[in-house]
């Protein structure tokens, strides 16, 4: 079974399998309303979870969620086919995210953009206990935190949604192979931390 379909963040239900969601997909660019209803509806939540990860403004990434929406329905007999209904709506939201955080100026952009936080069900659906280390933070958050922010969206986008190598390079505009070296990278500098074992194991658990 694919990463995508274990854990996918999707909280509103089974997502459909491939083959029906490709045909979902399809009525949708037909101009089929129920559709759309339930492509918005299945990867509503997903998205918003992943707008979070750039801005804390829930408002924020509702509001630009709602533009993506009514631009896909305007634009639905213009919309091709895809291979991944959920690539596709992350790739358009992210370029949503930001053009609307540009009109609020770059200044924003940046503060808004260089912290990737954590996602709070990395470390619930451990079933871990939330132990504190010295400087008050739990100890999953804190080993995070010393990922730099790409190397912790590479992994948030690999791990936690699912998307392939080749999917995150076209996601964030760079090359498989540099998404390949933010990964071993990332994973050496946890390594560094925590023992392989015990890592390996919390990989499994936190994304399956």
């Amino acid at each position: 079974m694919e990463a995508s379909e274990q854990h996918d963040g999707n909280q509103s239900g089974i997502r459909p399998s491939r083959n029906d969601e490709q045909l979902c997909w399809d009525s949708f660019r037909s101009g089929n309303e129920q559709a759309f209803t339930r492509i918005s509806v299945t990867y509503y939540r997903q998205l918003i979870h992943y707008g979070l990860k750039f801005t804390p403004n829930v408002q924020f990434v509702e509001d630009a969620l709602q533009d993506l929406l009514i631009h896909l329905w305007v634009h639905h007999d213009s919309i091709g086919p895809t291979a991944s209904v959920k690539f596709y709506l992350m790739k358009a939201f992210r370029h949503q995210l930001f053009k609307n955080l540009k009109r609020l100026g770059s200044e924003q952009l940046t503060d808004w953009t260089t912290d990737f936080s954590t996602p709070d069900s990395w470390v619930e659906n451990t079933g871990i206990s939330q132990v504190e280390n010295q400087e008050g933070e739990n100890t999953f958050d804190y080993l995070l935190s010393l990922v730099p922010a790409r190397q912790r969206e590479v992994l948030y986008l690999r791990y936690y949604q699912g998307l392939s190598v080749d999917e995150i390079a076209q996601l964030l505009v760079i090359q498989p192979q540099s998404v390949s070296n933010l990964l071993q990278r990332a994973l050496i500098k946890l390594r560094q931390h925590w023992p392989v074992p015990v890592l390996l194991s919390l990989i499994l658990l936190l994304f399956e």
